[in-house]
Order: structure tokens, then C-alpha cells, then sequence
């Protein structure tokens, strides 16, 4: 009798599926490749499938850049906001920066158990000297500086006192001083916990890092029409800059704040791409699975040979 072939029938070969580890781990590893790369795409198209909602302030300076391989043009409109002074500038690449120093005096009337303020849009390295006066005497509130939701309104919602970035129990006068590290829309909020209406003084240094736009654009715009829409060009650098009139005197907060939304067109090309990485990813998570397959088929062939031989040894030494 040939021992090979009875050892053969006697032992079957395994099959790599029959390894249940190895066909898990075979399939985690095409998943993994294959919702990576997804998340990559998605990533890559999300600014262009939502739009960005920001709330400024006077005296704001607003660096928007644009992947002018992906996008096509970008729309700005003025969602909220009667005060005429919002310009849009275009540039080739990202102007120069500069700080610009301003002061206003904010009169805040808050009734009782309630709140008010004002929004700033802030760059990082910028800085605010805020020196108050709570009347009546003897009455606190709680000084506010939190980043702004921009899918809200600003009067709907109260301010949070969990991720404030700045947050003061206040009574009579003081100081306050507040640095900031990153760029963002920020509130400022006075709230008023009292059973009784209080007035807060507000004088507001604000030491702010601007981009000069003093420099010829490309492109200009000042919101005639509520909107402004630029048209990027591919393979060129862009940047946007966004701008508010300086802080008037005397002309009520609401009129001095603008609600802005950003969106995004985005080019032909840039589908198209995506698709193709995703496309390129698949046939990667495929390929990565046939060599996994051919991999664990020649370790369980190189198993068996091995077994198979030692065992025709020890048959030959028992004969």
C-alpha cells in the first residue's frame, strides 16, 4: 500500500477556509482598508458638502482658503446683518498679518434672569482688556467669553458655561484680561442671575492680529446684493479675506453684527478623483485579500508536506 496516499486520506489537507481566524482576520483587513479610504474621501468633500455659518463683529478680519483644485467658486451672503461695510477681498496668496489696536464702550442693560452681549471674531494671537462696572452697586452677574455656535441665533440661546473659554462671577468694577489662542468667533456675554434689572459699563481694549488688505486684490466685493460669489482658478493659489466695518459709536450692538455663511461649488474634477481613490482603494482591499488568500494556502500546503514527511519517516522506521 502506498503510505503516502494512506496518509493522505488519512489526514486531509485543510482549506484556508476552514480556518476561521484566517478568514476573519482576511476580511478585517479589506474592511479596514476599504472604510479608511471612505472616511479619506469623505473627509476631502466635506467642505464642500456643508456650508459654514459664522458670526462676526465689528472691526473682523476673516482668512478663508479654498483647495482650488476642488472648488470651483465659492459664495458668501450676508444672512443677517442692515449695516452696510462687509467687504470680500480676493488674493493670490495669504496677505500679511498686522495688529490693530481699538477700544469701544459697550453700555449692556440686562433684565433680570437674563442675558446679553456681543459677538467678535478673533484670530489667534489676539487679546481683550475688558475693565466693567456693575450697577446697581451690590449686584453680581457672570462675564461670559464663549465660541459661538453659528448655527444658532445669538439672543435664542444662553451662554455655556461649560466650555466658556472665559468665565467671571462679577461685582462693582474690575478688570479682565483674556488672551486668545485660537481662531474663532467668540461671544462676549453678560448674565444676569439677579431677581432685578442691572446695567454693566463695558470698556473693551482689544488688541486684534488683522490681514492688510491694503494691497491690490483681484477681486473685490462689498455685498451690494447680500452676496458675493468668487470664482477660483485651478492650480492657483486663492485667499479670501472677509472684513467688517470699525466699531461705531452710539449705533445700537444688533446693528454692528453680521450672521455670514460660507459655501462651496465644487469642480467636476474633484468627484472625479474621489471616485477614482475610492476605486483605487477597493481594488487595493481586493488585491491585499488574494494575497492573504494565496499566503495562507502555501503556509497550510508547506504544513502539510512537513507533517506528511514525518510521518513517512516514522512509518519507515517502525517497517
Amino acid at each position: 500500500m502506498d503510505f503516502r496516499a494512506q496518509l493522505l486520506g488519512d489526514h486531509p489537507r485543510p482549506r484556508w477556509a476552514s480556518s476561521t481566524s484566517d478568514v476573519e482576520l482576511k476580511f478585517s483587513y479589506a474592511a479596514m482598508v476599504f472604510f479608511g479610504w471612505i472616511n479619506v474621501a469623505m473627509y476631502m468633500l466635506a467642505p464642500v458638502l456643508r456650508p459654514t455659518n459664522v458670526w462676526i463683529g465689528p472691526n473682523a478680519s476673516m482668512l478663508v482658503e479654498p483647495n482650488s483644485i476642488f472648488i470651483k467658486s465659492v459664495k458668501v451672503e450676508n444672512v443677517y446683518g442692515s449695516e452696510p461695510g462687509l467687504q470680500l477681498f480676493g488674493f493670490y496668496a495669504s496677505p500679511p498679518v498686522a495688529v490693530m489696536n481699538w477700544s469701544e464702550s459697550r453700555l449692556v442693560s440686562v433684565s433680570h434672569r437674563s442675558y446679553g452681549g456681543c459677538p467678535y471674531y478673533l484670530n489667534e494671537g489676539a487679546s481683550l482688556n475688558i475693565s466693567y462696572n456693575v450697577k446697581p452697586e451690590g449686584c453680581s452677574v457672570r462675564l461670559v467669553v464663549d465660541k459661538v455656535i453659528a448655527t444658532r441665533w445669538l439672543w435664542e440661546e444662553p451662554p455655556n458655561y461649560e466650555t466658556a473659554l472665559s468665565l467671571n462671577l462679577i461685582q462693582g468694577s474690575g478688570v479682565i484680561q483674556l488672551n486668545i489662542k485660537n481662531t474663532e468667533s467668540y461671544h462676549l456675554n453678560v448674565a444676569n442671575p439677579n431677581l432685578k434689572d442691572v446695567e454693566v459699563e463695558l470698556d473693551i481694549d482689544v488688541k486684534a492680529v488683522v490681514y492688510d488688505t491694503k494691497e491690490p486684490p483681484f477681486y473685490k466685493c462689498n455685498f451690494s446684493n447680500r452676496a458675493c460669489t468668487f470664482n477660483t482658478m485651478p492650480f492657483v493659489g486663492t485667499s479670501i479675506v472677509i472684513t467688517s466695518p470699525a466699531y461705531r459709536q452710539g449705533v445700537l450692538s444688533g446693528e454692528q453684527e453680521w450672521f455670514i455663511r460660507i459655501s462651496y461649488q465644487a469642480r467636476c474634477t474633484s468627484y472625479a478623483i474621489v471616485t477614482g481613490l475610492v476605486i483605487c482603494f477597493i481594488l487595493l482591499s481586493i488585491k491585499l485579500n488574494n494575497w492573504l488568500q494565496h499566503h495562507g494556502e502555501e503556509r497550510y500546503v508547506m504544513d502539510d508536506d512537513s507533517s506528511i514527511i514525518s510521518l513517512l519517516v516514522n512509518k519507515d522506521d517502525d517497517v
